[in-house]
């Protein structure tokens, strides 16, 4: 099962946006401060991780955060609206409806939990014409996990009263200009306009969509998780908050994954299936995804390919998308090669995710030669096409040390691979 159509070839979000925030919710009355956790991703890193604000602080952060930067994303940890049935027989007919009923009718229901609400004492579940939203529904469908109800708010695992002490929040943001997906499309262009104009998004999350199978409330299976999976974008004292606690965890590897197909939610747009329109929509990562997703055909290892097999006992470092080992035919002490997993002729072939994701680790094996080595300077760089010097048919970047008396003069640097046009100089 799918979800209904999620992208429109009119109005498309400015594919610039590159700052990431993702909020680990809560609904409760007391103590909100410590339960909330908002984890920010800029530049392809984990560059925040903190808790300290309650709702109402939180919302103004990011109103204050939108207004000097909309090239941002947002994605808040609870149910935007509910199941279409139960918003008609309120009377509501739109999304704003919704959240101005939610605004007066919210605490009445929490406080009572009459039905279709539940799970406070003595307060077992109904049965009711649909528990679930359809997007709940296709959720567990297609990626085998078990949401909760928007209806349960008490018990283990509720979301009903945080998401119900959310909604109200998400039509202040709306006021504030964040486009609400998939209830808004992106602000049209003003006459005035000569850019595209940036509109920060907000997307409902799920984040056990977003950290796969782990035992959350266990910490030595979180620092666990956060080391099998690879994670570049959180590294030192981040990546230990990350794993201190179940809320900072789900927040900060919910905002790396958002960063990581950020080409996909900028493709987002005002949702056309009325029912998404009232009852909203989870955002997860769709399928294919990764390389399989670029537009180019992925080449196949050849047999005399060198990287085709790399042993492990020569991996120097590794991330999601590369691994770095030593040059066989090294020209310099340290002369490192980052070489991508995937059996790419050119860098280019890649997604965009996974350049990244290998200049980072280029960035990594540079800093840690400077450290063992302390070389005079650094050639960076790769041979793309055969034309250019190629002469391995799987992408490659080079990280050679360099040093004083290397050679007589190393002016130019990489300009001597056309030698008569490197000593402009002498010209």
């Amino acid at each position: 099962m799918d979800q209904s159509p999620r992208t429109l070839p009119a109005h498309r979000w400015p594919r610039s946006m590159k700052r990431v925030i993702a909020v680990d919710w809560s609904g409760a009355k007391a103590g909100a401060r410590s339960k909330i956790w908002l984890a920010e991703v800029c530049g392809g890193r984990l560059t925040r991780l903190e808790s300290g604000r309650d709702r109402d602080e939180l919302i103004a952060y990011l109103i204050e955060v939108a207004s000097t930067d909309p090239d941002l994303v947002v994605g808040l940890d609870f149910a935007f609206s509910f199941a279409s049935w139960f918003a008609e027989g309120e009377g509501a007919t739109s999304i704003k409806e919704v959240w101005d009923l939610v605004a007066k009718k919210g605490e009445d229901w929490l406080s009572n939990c009459q039905p279709p609400f539940w799970g406070r004492r003595g307060k077992p579940r109904p049965d009711l014409r649909e528990h679930y939203r359809r997007t709940e529904r296709c959720a567990a469908e297609t990626k085998d996990v078990n949401p909760k109800s928007v209806f349960q708010i008490g018990g283990a695992g509720a979301v009903g009263t945080g998401s119900i002490r959310g909604m109200p929040y998400l039509a202040k943001l709306a006021e504030a200009g964040f486009s609400i997906w998939p209830f808004h499309g992106a602000q049209p262009r003003a006459p005035s306009d000569t850019e595209p104009r940036q509109t920060p998004i907000v997307i409902e999350i799920y984040p056990r969509l977003l950290t796969g199978r782990v035992t959350k409330s266990d910490f030595c299976k979180r620092r666990a998780h956060l080391t099998a999976k690879c994670l570049p974008e959180i590294g030192g004292g981040l990546a230990c908050k990350a794993a201190s606690s179940e809320d900072a965890f789900d927040a900060a590897v919910s905002a790396v994954e958002m960063s990581r197909h950020l080409d996909e939610i900028v493709e987002l747009t005002q949702s056309p299936d009325a029912v998404e329109r009232i009852e909203g929509a989870i955002w997860w990562p769709r399928e294919p995804r990764a390389d399989a997703a670029t537009s180019r055909p992925a080449a196949q290892p050849q047999a005399d390919c060198l990287f085709r097999v790399i042993s492990r006992e020569t991996v120097i470092a590794e991330s999601r998308h590369a691994v770095a080992i030593r040059d066989g035919y090294p020209v310099s002490r340290g002369h490192t090669l980052v070489v991508p997993k995937a059996h790419v002729k050119s860098l280019f072939d890649l997604s965009t995710e996974a350049q990244a994701d290998v200049w980072h680790l280029v960035a990594k094996v540079r800093s840690d030669l400077q450290s063992h080595l302390n070389p005079d300077g650094f050639n960076i760089g790769l041979n793309d096409g055969r034309a250019a010097g190629q002469t391995v048919e799987h992408a490659h970047v080079h990280v050679i040390p360099r040093f004083y008396g290397d050679v007589a003069d190393p002016r130019g640097g990489i300009r001597w691979v056309l030698p008569e046009c490197a000593a402009y100089w002498d010209q």
